[in-house]
């Protein structure tokens, strides 16, 4: 049974899986008691609220549990959930509902730590580069992610996921990249994904590393919660319910397997789809 409320225009899930979701710029609700924001980006990331949603109903009907989920439904017109508390709005009205958003995504850290002792954050977004491939962000931009293996290791204390490796048997080189990666296993699923075996970063260094949540939430801050942003493309992803179902499908059966590898956590066997479906 999925449990939720929403409350100063975040809405929370309470989870039973060492996984936690947020989806901060996916809201479009405009309130006339807070200032619009003058500076900054204010474009709404398209139906990445509705995904999230469609990746927790697909847990609840894979595993019959549900991850910890954070999503805003306020506009980022109004504040900018990825960002810095003194960045993020010019109304000191909106300083609640940012404290709420980041707050729930800490109180959700300490039980997937209490109970699990390990796991995983996810900052859902959505992008419009021209190659369409989904962007896993670990804090390293792309001209770090081209480095060759050696030279790459040495940037591990740098990402977001760098407290992997005290769980995982692989080399920090296959946990961004290697077969079963998350963009690995997402390719293999049918959508193309950076950094991956068959994209190991963006040729047209078109790219999203992470931004604020992934810095503040990954295992940047010690703790055994690593932290990846994805930047969803809009296009056989975000743009049909269909897509998104889809999607949210593939999104379960990858990350599942990843936290299998890395985290040694198991899950139930999830049946994989074809990939013309």
């Amino acid at each position: 049974m999925i449990n939720s409320n929403t409350h100063e225009y975040i809405e929370f899930y309470e989870g039973t899986l060492p996984i936690i979701l947020s989806a901060p710029h996916g809201g479009e609700i405009l309130p006339k008691e807070i200032k619009t924001r003058t500076s900054g980006v204010f474009e709404k990331d398209d139906y990445t609220k509705e995904l999230t949603l469609e990746i927790i109903k697909e847990f609840e009907k894979s595993l019959d549990k549900t991850p910890y989920a954070v999503i805003a439904s306020i506009s980022r017109e109004k504040i900018d959930l990825n960002r810095k508390k003194e960045e993020a709005f010019e109304d000191k009205k909106a300083s609640k509902i940012y404290d709420r958003f980041h707050n729930l995504i800490k109180f959700s850290k300490n039980e997937v730590e209490k109970k699990f002792a390990k796991g995983i954050y996810i900052d859902i977004h959505g992008q419009s580069h021209p190659h369409n491939y989904l962007e896993f962000g670990y804090m390293l931009d792309n001209s770090t992610l081209n480095l060759h293996e050696t030279q790459l290791k040495e940037y591990q204390e740098q990402s977001s996921i760098k407290n992997l490796a005290k769980f995982s048997k692989q080399s920090f080189f296959n946990q961004l990249k290697g077969p079963f990666s998350m963009g690995s296993l997402m390719t293999n699923l049918g959508f193309d994904s950076v950094p991956s075996v068959k994209l190991p970063y963006a040729a047209d260094n078109n790219y999203y590393e992470g931004a604020y949540n992934t810095y503040l939430h990954g295992s940047l801050d010690k703790r055994n919660i690593s932290g990846i942003q994805i930047e969803f493309p809009y296009v056989n992803c975000r743009d049909t319910k269909e897509n998104r179902q889809r999607c949210a499908k593939a999104f379960v059966s990858a990350l599942t397997k990843f936290l299998e590898v890395h985290l040694e956590i198991n899950f139930p066997k999830i049946d994989c789809f074809e990939q013309n479906l």
